[in-house]
């Protein structure tokens, strides 16, 4: 929150950490994904993620690589180079930079004005950027690359080193400039830093004769004279309150816009270009620059034990979200590492920030609603290889794609879904389900073939295809190969000739049928790997997993075995006091001979043994399965469950020594719901108001604001019939959210002032709430369904104008930057806890 001169500018970052399941602001974000480590370009591009191929060379249907650019020297360092095909399709990456390259400049833009801000748009792609070598000699990296938004030509680029081709550029004696002047004008952009230029000069001291500063300063000791301006990443608005910042980080501003920079200046020795063109010794003001960070994503430090420039692949996902009142803002969520690359799946990140998205920024033509998108990037002293593969092209197509493993259940004669973790018996038939399709965007998705990786010890014998249109066709089996490593099999699928294309929300179906090989050799079965499978078109790609499971022993008719899907107690709350309850059975071949007392079910809870029980000790006490003593009951303890699926499996065995009888391993699932925060939209901005000196200033938020809390719980309150407050007892809520906060106070300074306001969150019969800590009002509040099916609320989400978190300024507040914490508590039926949300 800032105020200048009577005009009040607020921002509050929020921040969800603990319970939460969302991180950002300036904090450092969750370790890196466990992948692989690339220590030169090269190796990097061989394995590279899968990707879309655009070209190559300077040649491509999507971008211009524009070398008539005045601002820069030498030749624009942008590229398209070959990239491994992970996923059997043709592949190709943009080089902005290249290690060992230094003073080298990049720039890539696309071809025509195709990101359309009226309009949800999405760009993902996967970013690697690092420098060469070992782990020591990484800590070299630099500058950086930036995904930039403009409306212009392609032939913009503002400097190198720390202005990454997009920010402004400092004058190199520190003279005054108007640093927005030298950007990239009408843009926005999103910095990938690898070498934070947070270099604050030493603040000057003075003789005695002005010791006070009261004099004439004759002697500064404060000397410019051959350093260079490296000061865009400091936090602080004044000298006394500068820090700088350590890490690498994403974020993102608008790089033509004065707001983006702070300009700093004291009294100094230096040197000055003069009038006439000269450059002489100089006594006088001297001026740095820093920049704001929005959305800020601390990515730790340079090198293999930080999160960005560490010598690995990462995925981010840019989504644009338009606005929903004309002269709104839109909004812009960026989310880092939310794919795994060595497998190419998604995973879930607390990586990410939301911003809100200016669009008088861009200086749109009236009715324009497109602009130019690409990348720029730089290498000062130190150099890297920066390389950027697309999976999802900005203003083409939005895809999706899933992939299912299921087994025919001889027992209930239907197929059984195989989750993570599950198994399968050996000779069973097994059936792989892979469905893929277009979901939105403005283009179809064009030219799109599969290759498809399949478990490496299953034998697949028929595949058919059902096209968007209808029609069929069939899967030629036989071309199924080994896949390098042997550790799975690969089927490249071609579809519709050279490729299918699909409009609208058009989506197609693959299906293999076959058997699943008889391998296992003991209880404890074969584990097969997880794959992925990638359906590739030429201007967007999806990816499929198929579940890591097992093949145990196949069926043995002396001991059939087999859990229930339909009874039982398989969804409890983790953490809560109800137990699972898993129903099976265990059936001899001769039940004559064989007795409940013979057999000993061993169970596992997510790979882990239990204690072995016999069939006798645990009778089933389910009405619906008669007397048979060959139904059991095992209890599943909820403290040995983990949120979300466990896998509980079961063998059973009779007998001893060579006559000893084993049955296959089958399993059940269990659910362990659970509730808490997840995706927010990020930064809540307030609308800029002019204070009038007068009273108090009711001030409200300028965009929309969203905070989920994901419930997939069950309701375990039961209903009252018999008295008036039925209803309500009915709809009680398990769990609620309140906020309180210790107020905001500046930054930036050597003396943390408390501004003369605070914020209020006012409900919906307009009552106003305290969130100063006397208060800690209930902001929300919910239930779990009673069959515990995952339901997500927005606790903003019926908020107006006049209701939801606001700010009161009073007629006290001072010119500032002012920060604050607001601590969101959440409280549920099954446990309790509360987390911080810092604010500025």
């Amino acid at each position: 929150m800032t105020i200048r001169k009577g005009l009040l500018e607020i921002t509050a970052a929020l921040t969800i950490a603990g319970l939460g399941l969302w991180v950002s602001g300036q904090t450092a974000n969750a370790d890196p994904i466990a992948s692989t480590t690339y220590n030169t370009g090269a190796k990097a591009l061989l394995d590279a993620p899968q990707g879309v191929f655009l070209g190559s060379g300077t040649k491509s249907n999507y971008f211009t690589i524009d070398n008539t650019v005045s601002t820069a020297s030498g030749s624009n360092a942008a590229k398209l180079i070959a990239a491994g095909n992970t996923g059997g399709s043709s592949n190709s990456a943009i080089q902005i930079s290249k290690a060992g390259t230094t003073q080298s400049w990049g720039s890539i833009w696309s071809s025509d004005q195709s990101f359309d801000l009226s309009k949800k748009e999405t760009a993902s792609m996967w970013i690697y950027a690092s420098a060469e070598g070992n782990a020591s000699a990484s800590t070299s990296a630099g500058d950086g690359m930036a995904f930039v938004l403009q409306n212009g030509g392609t032939n913009v680029y503002s400097g190198s080193g720390e202005s990454m081709g997009v920010w402004g550029v400092p004058d190199s004696l520190f003279a005054q400039t108007n640093v927005a002047s030298t950007a990239i004008q009408n843009s926005w952009a999103l910095e990938f830093d690898t070498f934070p230029n947070g270099s604050i000069p030493t603040q000057p001291t003075y003789d005695d004769l002005d010791f006070f500063e009261i004099g004439p300063k004759t002697n500064p000791t404060w000397n410019f004279t051959n350093q260079q301006p490296t000061s865009f990443d400091v936090n602080g608005e004044t000298p006394s309150g500068q820090s700088p910042i350590a890490d690498t980080h994403i974020a993102s501003n608008y790089p033509g816009s004065s707001d983006t920079y702070v300009e700093t200046s004291d009294y100094a020795k230096g040197q000055k270009k003069m009038p006439m063109g000269s450059v002489q010794d100089y006594q006088g003001d001297f001026y740095y620059y820093s920049m704001r960070h929005l959305g800020y994503l601390d990515e730790g430090p340079t090198g293999t034990s930080g999160n960005l420039s560490d010598q690995r692949w990462h995925h981010i996902t840019v989504d644009y979200t338009p606005p929903t009142t004309a002269g709104g803002k839109g909004s812009m969520t960026y989310t880092y590492n939310d794919k795994n690359p060595d497998t190419g799946m998604p995973v879930a990140s607390s990586d990410y920030a939301t911003v809100p998205i200016d669009l008088s920024k861009f200086n749109l033509a009236s009715g324009q609603t497109k602009v130019r998108w690409g990348f720029t990037g730089s290498t000062g002293a130190a150099s890297e290889n920066n390389y950027v593969i697309f999976d999802q092209l900005p203003g083409q197509a939005q895809t999706e794609a899933t992939a299912k493993l299921s087994y025919l259940n001889n027992n209930f004669g239907d197929y059984e879904d195989v989750n993570d973790g599950g198994s399968i018996p050996g000779n069973s038939t097994v059936k792989l389900t892979y469905n893929f399709g277009r979901t939105d965007g403005d283009e179809d998705w064009k030219s799109v073939n599969a290759n498809l990786y399949v478990p490496k010890d299953l034998t697949i014998t028929k595949g058919t295809i059902d096209y968007p249109d209808g029609t069929s066709g069939t899967v030629d089996t036989s071309a199924i190969g080994s896949a390098p490593g042997g550790q799975s099999q690969v089927l490249k699928v071609p579809l519709a000739g050279s490729g299918l294309t699909m409009s609208g929300t058009q989506h197609a179906t693959i299906t293999l049928t076959g058997t699943a090989n008889n391998v296992a050799t003991s209880t404890t079965g074969v584990t097969e790997a997880a794959q992925t499978s990638y359906f590739t078109g030429t201007n967007a790609s999806s990816s499929a997993k198929l579940p890591s499971f097992k093949i145990t022993s196949k069926v043995n008719a002396d001991l059939l075995m087999d859990t229930f899907k339909d009874k039982g107690v398989l969804k409890v709350n983790y953490g809560g006091a109800d137990d699972a309850h898993v129903i099976g059975t265990a059936l001899p071949h001769d039940i004559n001979a064989v007795k409940a007392k013979d057999i000993v079910v061993h169970p596992a809870i997510n790979g882990v043994s239990q204690d072995a029980v016999t069939m006798e000790s645990m009778p089933s006490s389910d009405p619906t399965l008669g007397n048979s003593p060959y139904y059991f009951d095992y209890d599943v303890p909820n403290s040995k469950l983990q949120p979300g699926n466990n896998t509980i499996s079961f063998y059973a065995t009779y007998g001893s020594g060579d006559t000893k009888i084993t049955s296959t391993t089958v399993n059940a699932t269990v659910v362990a719901g659970t509730v808490g925060f997840g995706h927010t939209s990020g930064d809540m901005t307030f609308e800029p108001t002019t204070l009038t000196g007068s009273g108090s200033v009711l001030i409200k938020r300028d965009s929309d604001w969203s905070l989920d809390v994901d419930d997939n719980q069950i309701n375990t309150q039961k209903d009252t019939e018999d008295t008036e407050d039925t209803e309500d007892k009915g709809d009680a809520a398990p769990w609620s959210v309140t906020a309180r906060t210790d107020g905001m106070y500046t930054t930036g300074t050597a003396v943390k002032t408390k501004l003369d306001g605070e914020l209020i969150y006012v409900d919906a019969k307009g009552i106003r709430h305290h969130l100063d800590g006397s208060d800690n009002p209930v902001i929300a509040s919910g239930s779990a369904s009673k069959d515990g099916t995952e339901l997500t609320t927005n606790i903003a989400k019926d908020w107006t104008d006049q209701s939801g978190i606001m700010l009161r300024v009073n007629s006290g507040a001072v010119q500032g930057v002012y920060s604050g914490e607001i601590t969101w508590s959440f409280i549920n039926s099954v446990d309790t806890g509360s987390t911080s949300t810092p604010t500025s």
